[in-house]
């Protein structure tokens, strides 16, 4: 059960409005984000950053869903959603499993296996080395490296919100529907 009690947009126009805006860029707005209505210009920003991280970085899908399930691995809520993104996106459900036990999949190589080094230091409190910075400079531009860090930093961010919060989970009618969206965004 959600911590907070979660808003009736038909009774509060400014949470309705923070709402419209998450609505243009994902279709819907999970329990996740409904449950930070408390703070509604708060919900437009950090949902702006969101946007940003899914659906206008320089990642391919398989790159952002490898970012995303390494820094919310030990979250429940979003690995409801994003296992799904992952395997929609052409990540094996052994390489899921082993980035949720916090590992580099084996299967890995080139820019996967650095980018998943990379999302692993990033979300620790010590962060990225010398060693796994340099690697991923092999692979990817520094756009590529500012978007796979902006991504990271949001998923982190969000796996703590939803770690103090605990939303209700959501439907599995609205995961498939997230599914969906993603697809025909990811599109050309």
């Amino acid at each position: 059960m959600s911590r907070l009690p979660l808003l009736d947009e038909s009774k509060d126009l400014e949470f309705a409005d923070a709402l419209a805006d998450v609505e243009k860029s994902r279709g819907k707005a999970s329990n996740a984000l409904r449950s930070m209505g408390h703070a509604p210009e708060a919900l437009k920003r950090f949902a702006a950053v969101g946007d940003y991280a899914r659906y206008h970085s320089t990642l391919t899908a398989r790159e952002r869903e490898i970012v995303i399930v390494i820094t919310g691995r030990g979250y429940e809520y979003a690995m409801m959603h994003h296992v799904p993104l992952a395997l929609q996106a052409g990540i094996s459900q052994d390489e899921v499993d082993a980035m949720r036990r916090g590992e580099v999949p084996t299967t890995f190589t080139g820019v996967d296996a650095a980018l998943t080094q990379y999302a692993l230091e990033f979300s620790t409190p010590a962060s990225v080395s010398d060693a796994t910075f340099t690697e991923l400079k092999e692979f990817m531009s520094p756009r590529q490296i500012t978007d796979a860090s902006f991504t990271a930093a949001y998923y982190v961010g969000f796996a703590l919100m939803l770690a103090a919060m605990d939303p209700i989970p959501d439907t599995p009618e609205y995961v498939q529907a997230g599914l969906a969206w993603q697809l025909k965004a990811d599109q050309p």
